[in-house]
Order: C-alpha cells, then sequence, then structure tokens
C-alpha cells in the first residue's frame, strides 16, 4: 500500500480559467452566435431570391411569346425593383453576419439593426399574405419563420455585453 497524496478537484475559478469550451466564438454567447448564423442563413437565402426576382423581372415580356401587350416591359420593373431591394439586403445581412462572427467594431449594433428592419418587413408580408385573398399558408409559415429567427437575431444582437 502505498500513501500518495490525492489531488484535490478543480475549482470554479480553475476550470473558468481554462478557455472557452464550446464551438461559439468566444466574443459571443452561444445563442448571439447561433442567431447570427441563421441571420447569415436568411441573409443568403433572401440574395438567392433577389437573383430569381430580377431575372423573372427581365425575362417578363418573353413570357407572353409573340401576343404580348404593348406594355409588357413595363410589367417586369416591379420585379426588378423589389428583387435588387432584395438583393441589397441579403447582402447587407449575410455581411453583417459575417463581421459579427469576426468580431469587427459596431457590427452588431448595425447588423442588429438591419435584422430589426428585417423582422419588420417579414412581419408585414405575413400580414398581407395572410389577409390578401386567396392566402397562401406555406408562405405565410415561411415568413413568419423568417419574422422570429431576425426578430430573435435583432434582439440578441441589440443587447448589451454582459
Amino acid at each position: 500500500m502505498t500513501t500518495r497524496r490525492s489531488i484535490p478537484a478543480a475549482s470554479r475559478a480553475g476550470a473558468r480559467g481554462r478557455g472557452h469550451h464550446s464551438l461559439a466564438p468566444a466574443h459571443l454567447g452561444e445563442a448571439t452566435a447561433a442567431a447570427t448564423v441563421g441571420v447569415v442563413v436568411g441573409g443568403i437565402a433572401l440574395v438567392i431570391t433577389g437573383i430569381g426576382m430580377v431575372a423573372m423581372g427581365l425575362t417578363m415580356g418573353a413570357r407572353y411569346g409573340i401576343d404580348a401587350p404593348p406594355d409588357a416591359g413595363s410589367l417586369g420593373l416591379l420585379p426588378m425593383a423589389l428583387g435588387a431591394g432584395l438583393l441589397l439586403l441579403g447582402g447587407a445581412l449575410t455581411a453583417g453576419g459575417l463581421a459579427v462572427l469576426n468580431d469587427v467594431r459596431r457590427s452588431r449594433l448595425v447588423t442588429g439593426i438591419v435584422s430589426a428592419f428585417a423582422a419588420a418587413l417579414a412581419a408585414i408580408g405575413t400580414i398581407l399574405v395572410t389577409v390578401s385573398p386567396p392566402s397562401d399558408i406555406v408562405l405565410a409559415i415561411a415568413l413568419t419563420a423568417a419574422t422570429l429567427v431576425f426578430g430573435v437575431a435583432a434582439i440578441l444582437l441589440l443587447r448589451p455585453r454582459r
């Protein structure tokens, strides 16, 4: 029988000082990092949607074939303008989310404000889709999910750091 000295258990202060044990960046919490990834994914989805809307607006006249109405070219202006807006919003969300993950100065504030704006637009879209006949339940659910993701991300990004 040997007499070995027992090793004391690590104290809480020692365990805290060892390092960061999460996949989230050290300057963000787990919830804020997950919300930021949601903002980046939502931004990429908006960029893809914007590209599709711009392409639809550019090819609007070709949908009618030979019997196009006289104002077929002007029918594509609204989808092109809205698609360009979605491209800008999606690009801002994606770039902002990446800036937050890389700890760029003031990126949390700017990305939080842009995310709140995207949540407000998604909420307005949800209401418009729901009240216009015939209502599209799948689109309403998707817009509600976008409202939740962008809204929660805005709350987490705009709250003061602990």
